[in-house]
């Protein structure tokens, strides 16, 4: 597999696991930030009444799509070229919106794009499913998240670990709200929010 991502590999399960309380049977899930892949194949495989919706900026879209050619299942749609940085929705209304791992990788302008657009894109009651580590009254949760912070800041400065308080004022005023946090494996979170 092209791009194969080990973190990715590492939490698909328990993330699957937390989907699978969540997830309408028939779902349509848009999946923003969609890597290599893995998580599509995982969790089309896992949940064969969902249909899934791949998205990855443009860059990378060959890899996903060389991936999902060679691995992929017939519920998952051919990927969507997203960029954060000029996106609207135009599509069919979704049943959740996922993104793994993105919120710390793009920068915080960006990360709140994603939020509203997540908002664009859902149906009434509709989740969006956030994956990944946050910040909790301005302290990471480990010394291994403060490091990774560190590690991401020095490859760009405009990433790292965000806020969750600033994460829930964008959600509130977007229209969303928090149904759950759940702790989740590596020090990460899985954060649940309904769509008004």
């Amino acid at each position: 597999m092209q791009g194969y991502s080990q973190a990715a590999e590492n939490n698909k399960a328990p993330i699957a696991d937390i989907m699978g309380k969540h997830l309408p049977a028939d779902a349509f899930v848009l999946e923003i930030g969609s890597g290599a892949g893995q998580h599509a194949l995982h969790m089309s495989n896992t949940f064969p009444g969902i249909i899934w919706l791949p998205s990855e900026r443009e860059a990378v879209v060959p890899i996903l799509r060389a991936n999902l050619a060679l691995y992929g299942s017939n519920n998952i749609q051919p990927p969507l070229v997203l960029d954060l940085t000029d996106f609207n929705w135009s599509g069919d209304s979704v049943d959740v919106v996922y993104a793994a791992n993105v919120m710390h990788i793009v920068s915080e302008p960006l990360g709140e794009r994603l939020v509203r657009l997540a908002v664009e894109a859902l149906k009434p009651s509709g989740l969006l499913m956030l994956y990944g580590p946050y910040k909790y009254n301005g302290q990471f949760t480990s010394e291994s998240n403060a490091s990774f912070d560190q590690w991401l800041k020095d490859r760009d400065p405009a990433s790292g670990i965000r806020d969750f308080e600033a994460l829930m004022s964008t959600a509130k005023c977007a229209g969303l709200t928090l149904t759950r946090d759940y702790a989740m494996p590596a020090n990460n979170q899985m954060l649940i929010f309904e769509r008004a």
